[in-house]
């Protein structure tokens, strides 16, 4: 089905006359449009009509970049310096190791698990940014738009992320997610990491 069709199905269930129904379930109101990499920007474009759409009925939309919210998160720790010092740690891996990738990588892994798996570390901040752009807005006329994920590969999934975010978001939050749909339930991040049926919401 192509991008254009599943962002007016999309569209078609955000506005359903009985409430959004982007989920089965609705105590969870997660949902994941999935793109090839290779459309980001195609798909950003093609979104523009369905945002549009929607704040001429009246709804708020909110975006959260994921990638930008890591960094400014990054940029707290150490006394700021932590950035730097993953950059500075992932030069000399990759000069210790011949200039190959795997190590280095691993490395920063490694440091990045200490923030990005801990409940309380980067999955909090990005709860508690949803729940300070939601907290005064009509749950049934307010969409949430997660982004940017593809600048967390290949260190982070989307399904972990997805799994602290259930404890207490309820308006509608779409994960743009890039890679690849294996199968009807299976999705590959990036097209490049193993498939991932790990995956409760709604794939579009």
């Amino acid at each position: 089905m192509s991008l254009e069709n599943r962002i007016d199905i999309l569209k078609q269930d955000l506005l359903n006359p009985a409430g959004p129904c982007i989920s089965t379930n609705r105590n969870y109101p997660f949902a994941l449009f999935q793109y090839p990499p290779h459309e980001e920007f195609k798909m950003r474009a093609r979104l523009v009509e369905l945002l549009d759409t929607l704040r001429s009925k009246g709804w708020t939309i909110l975006n959260v970049d994921l990638f930008s919210t890591l960094i400014d998160y990054l940029n707290t720790q150490e006394d700021g310096e932590l950035i730097e010092a993953l950059i500075e740690e992932e030069k000399l891996q990759y000069s210790v190791n011949k200039k190959n990738h795997s190590m280095p990588l691993s490395v920063l892994q490694n440091s990045l698990d200490i923030f990005l798996k801990d409940p309380q570390e980067y999955p909090k901040v990005v709860f508690d940014k949803i729940i300070k752009k939601t907290e005064h807005g009509d749950p049934a006329k307010t969409v949430i738009f997660l982004s940017r994920i593809g600048g967390l590969y290949p260190f982070y999934r989307t399904s972990s992320l997805l799994r602290y975010l259930d404890k207490g978001i309820r308006v509608p939050t779409i994960v743009l997610y890039p890679g690849e749909r294996t199968e009807q339930y299976y999705l590959s991040f990036m097209g490049e990491m193993d498939a991932d049926r790990d995956y409760r919401p709604r794939i579009y």
